[in-house]
């Protein structure tokens, strides 16, 4: 009997042993993340949106959400677009609001706060695009630049356009895949792949596409 156990025991530590080096030796990783990304295509449009990557509770912006922001102002200034909606409100109640952290930053760096909006009530990519409709959409805004990490491109695209929106995609473009043979980095990018699929399969199957 206790062999037994052991031997159940051993075999999940075991398969999860053998996943891990296959992740980190091999593009496994950047394979399954591939399909997920979307060229840039940088146009002119009615507004920039980005979309929020966390907030801490002191209300700073995440690591996410500080690339974001940065880029989308980068756009801004290129002439891509007249303002910058930056949406996204309290993911869960021990963390700040994501639009509100966004601004502040931007605001910090000088950018000027009539050409920043922010929606706060969002907590998921459905809700980012529900609501930045009833802001932008309300004054006859359909076409847009949107931001967000190249990972979370396809899902946040095919969702606002759910919406009634153009979508111009924009992904951050210093999220890049690895050219080292061995990188530990691989499990996150797995990880964050696998989160990604279940939610276009959730996003299917709630008819959010």
């Amino acid at each position: 009997m206790f062999k037994r156990t052991v031997r159940w025991i051993k075999a999940p530590f075991t398969a999860l042993g053998i996943l891990v080096v296959i992740l980190v030796t091999t593009p496994l990783s950047e394979y399954l993340a591939q399909p997920l990304r979307l060229e840039g295509q940088l146009r002119n449009a009615q507004t920039i949106v980005v979309l929020g990557g966390g907030a801490f509770k002191d209300g700073s912006a995440s690591i996410s959400s500080l690339a974001r922001a940065i880029y989308g102002f980068s756009l801004l200034r290129a002439g891509y677009a007249p303002r910058i909606l930056l949406s996204g409100g309290r993911a869960t109640p021990e963390y700040g609001r994501e639009g509100l952290a966004m601004k502040n930053l931007l605001q910090d760096i000088g950018a000027e706060s009539r050409l920043l909006e922010t929606e706060g009530r969002s907590t998921r990519t459905y809700s980012n695009a529900q609501e930045s409709a009833k802001i932008l959409q309300a004054r006859g805004t359909t076409r847009i630049l949107l931001v967000t990490h190249p990972n979370h491109m396809l899902r946040a695209k095919w969702t606002f356009e759910k919406a009634g929106f153009t979508v111009y995609p924009a992904p951050i473009p210093w999220d890049r895949f690895t050219d080292k043979k061995i990188s530990v980095g691989r499990i996150d990018l797995f990880r964050r792949a696998l989160h990604e699929y279940g939610g276009l399969v959730l996003y299917w199957w709630r008819n959010w596409l």
